[in-house]
């Protein structure tokens, strides 16, 4: 018996060995795969070196720059106002965020900042000395970057390629005041993708302010893209059609030509894109329209009337005289209503698909003295492919999906197929969102941008919609810089080296913890397993479908985002202090993260007061259960009414929110849903203080349906 007993013991015991083993392995592995997430930055001196896009070429010289010892800013070429430009705009960056001036001058002396073009003689020789060799196929936006003890070259094909060498030395810059210094590097740089951009809904509610409009394009630019296309519905004041715009929410001829200037100092080109085919509701509501609309006071223009083609050839006449670069963009998705109207009758004798593309090609020929490339959405194509080879070959198909897919080959096939050129056209994900869906855009993004390069399209066009017309763009920027790297940088973009970076990138900001704020802000939708936040955010609690559906079934999951929001706004308020760039996208994430909170909260209150209800209803004759709904509805503490004041706090945050970005237009239209949402939790708390009244002389409460309880919730065990 001992002997067995022995033996049993000494069986267990080298099983708990190799279970610790196995453990160990397993942790070891583990932290093994956690440590090649990302490859460590490479460091010059003790700081990382982090810098978005990546660059083609980094090698380090080992010596850093001292830029408050008599550093100065050296022009090549005096008379490049492009060169000058850029410069000073260093030098702005350099003064908000390391608190260090530098002024932009001409002459020689040592300890210089030379920036110029690659062909300039003084420019060769400062690089010919450090021993940097130029790649004589570097293209048109390629730069050549060096810094050592001595000095720093900053060089560019062009002065397109000098801007962004520049942008790249912003992000070296450690330090602030006399502590300040340039790391060290010897950089080679170009893109691998001639267009990067960005598609931004201006149509949907919010109009940004001049003054946002051109945040984006220089932020756009210091990360190196290259494009922004204006989505316009009803929104430019044309003076051939002034009843279509809003007031107040219209661009006019002049601000248009000031954002043209001050995007072409940035490299950017603007594109105009005013639809002309659906999506335009807005001018067909009119009567003085209706006439031209598909259905009456629809969408969709019909290709049935010759004035659909005079409104089109008037507008583009108009934005033809304000943009003068190379494309237009013509919209054209979503046709929906095609065919269920006056082209009923065509489409039943030719299809759909033939009528949708005669009208892309009269709109191609009335727009052909433009001499512009046109852009279509290629959605409704992709549904009819045999036909996409009657496409004009010089037109341009936008090729979007915003879906987290692992490959997009397919889809980019059947236009590389057809022989027509295209864009990719990822989603930063912000329609219909509190915050953007950040976890399905870290997909749809680099992915869709990879197979893009793999298959040679022309460029990226990353888009950011505002579908339920209270979208803040502030949120947005996570989605717009991956897609700024993603097609700057050659394909694949490494994802975890990108968010190593990327809050001293965008934020200047030492180490990951507002990148995991935006991230944890980001993943709300899957934590949650829904798809639309604000939907649910302005759902009424008070029915059956919320009680079953949200309140009850997502009620661990609920309390645990609570604690992850929570978690960001005091990231958001610990880290302020130390943020030396985009400081205000904190505010924005700030009010998202407190919006989310108010969601999960109201959920548990409603439920809370379901329960307490249902067991008050059932027990009338136990007068001090029906009493614990007192705090539902008394004078000193009210959880129905505090919803409402928490409501009227973010009504008040989102309204400065709206007006940091955008003109008033509209923002009542929004204000007006938390004024609704207010009174629905006031009405409730009245309610049931007259139904406790009620109660106090007739012992009798209401059904708990009257109050939209839901059903008895399932007993606790």
């Amino acid at each position: 018996m001992t002997q067995t007993l022995k033996t049993k013991r000494e069986t267990r015991r080298a099983a708990l060995l190799l279970l610790l083993c196995c453990l160990s392995a397993h942790t070891l592995a583990t932290h093994a795969r956690a440590q090649q997430a990302a490859a460590p930055a490479p460091t010059t001196g003790s700081q990382p070196v982090q810098i978005i896009p990546a660059p083609k070429s980094l090698k380090q010289t080992g010596e850093n720059f001292p830029l408050a010892r008599g550093a100065r800013l050296v022009l090549a070429d005096a008379k490049s106002e492009d060169d000058r430009f850029a410069a000073q705009d260093f030098a702005d960056d350099l003064k908000e965020t390391a608190g260090v001036s530098l002024k932009v001058g001409t002459g020689g002396g040592r300890r210089q900042i030379l920036v110029g073009p690659l062909s300039d003689a003084r420019v060769g020789a400062a690089l010919q000395r450090a021993g940097v060799d130029v790649p004589a196929d570097l293209n048109e936006e390629g730069y050549v970057l060096f810094v050592n003890a001595d000095g720093v070259v900053v060089a560019g094909r062009s002065p397109a390629g000098t801007f962004y060498g520049l942008q790249t030395l912003k992000q070296l810059v450690r330090g602030e005041g006399e502590g300040a210094q340039v790391q060290g590097v010897r950089v080679t740089d170009w893109p691998s993708m001639r267009w990067r951009g960005l598609s931004d809904d201006i149509s949907r509610g919010p109009i940004p302010t001049l003054e946002y409009f051109k945040r984006q394009i220089r932020t756009e630019a210091m990360f190196k893209m290259n494009m922004h296309s204006l989505y316009m519905e009803h929104v430019f004041a044309f003076a051939s059609h002034p009843l279509i715009a809003p007031e107040g929410g219209a661009l006019t001829p002049a601000e248009i030509r000031e954002l043209v200037a001050y995007a072409r100092r940035y490299h950017v080109e603007l594109v105009p894109q005013q639809q002309t085919f659906g999506h335009l509701h807005k001018a067909l509501k009119f009567e003085e329209y209706n006439e031209l609309a598909e259905v009456p006071y629809g969408d969709v223009l019909s290709p049935q009337q010759a004035g659909t083609y005079q409104l089109v050839a008037d507008w583009y006449k108009e934005l033809n005289e304000l943009f003068p670069g190379q494309f237009f963009h013509i919209g054209a998705d979503e046709t929906f209503e095609l065919g269920r109207g006056q082209s009923a009758e065509a489409v039943k004798a030719r299809g759909i698909g033939p009528v949708y593309f005669d009208h892309l090609k009269r709109v191609r020929e009335l727009l052909l003295p433009y001499k512009r490339r046109l852009m279509f959405w290629g959605d409704i194509a992709l549904n009819h492919p045999d036909l996409l080879p009657s496409v004009p070959r010089d037109m341009i198909a936008m090729n979007w999906e915003y879906s987290a897919k692992p490959s997009f080959e397919a889809r980019i096939g059947l236009f590389k197929k057809a022989g027509l050129e295209q864009f990719v056209c990822p989603g930063v994900q912000t329609w219909n969102q509190i915050f953007p869906n950040d976890d399905t855009a870290a997909v749809n993004i680099p992915n869709f941008v990879r197979d893009g390069q793999r298959a040679g399209v022309l460029g990226v066009m990353n888009t950011e919609w505002d579908d339920d017309g209270e979208t803040l763009f502030e949120n947005a920027w996570y989605g717009v810089v991956l897609g700024a790297a993603a097609s700057w940088q050659q394909a694949p973009l490494d994802l975890a080296a990108f968010e190593r970076d990327f809050d001293w990138a965008f934020f200047r900001h030492e180490g990951d913890a507002l990148t995991k704020a935006t991230r944890t802000l980001g993943a709300v939708n899957t934590k949650l397993g829904i798809n639309n936040s604000d939907q649910l955010f302005w759902r009424d609690p008070f029915t059956n479908d919320f009680q079953e559906n949200i309140a009850r079934k997502l009620g661990e999951q609920t309390r645990q985002m609570r604690l992850d929001v929570e978690e960001v706004q005091e990231t958001l308020i610990r880290e302020r202090p130390s943020v030396r760039r985009n400081s205000q996208t904190l505010d924005s994430m700030r009010l998202a993260a407190r919006r989310f909170d108010h969601l999960g909260r109201r959920a548990q209150v409603v439920e809370q007061l379901s329960r307490d209800y249902w067991e008050a209803y059932l027990n009338l004759g136990d007068r001090a259960r029906v009493r614990r709904l007192r705090p539902y509805a008394g004078t000193i503490y009210n959880s129905l009414r505090e919803m409402a004041e928490e409501l009227t706090e973010l009504r008040e945050a989102y309204r400065a929110q709206w007006l940091a970005e955008n003109r008033p237009y509209w923002l009542a239209s929004v204000l007006a849903r938390y004024d609704l949402a207010v009174a629905r939790w006031l009405s409730r708390s009245k309610q049931l203080e007259e139904a406790l009244r009620v109660y106090d002389q007739t012992s009798v409460l209401p059904a708990p349906a009257e109050f939209g309880l839901g059903p008895r919730p399932p007993q606790e065990n």
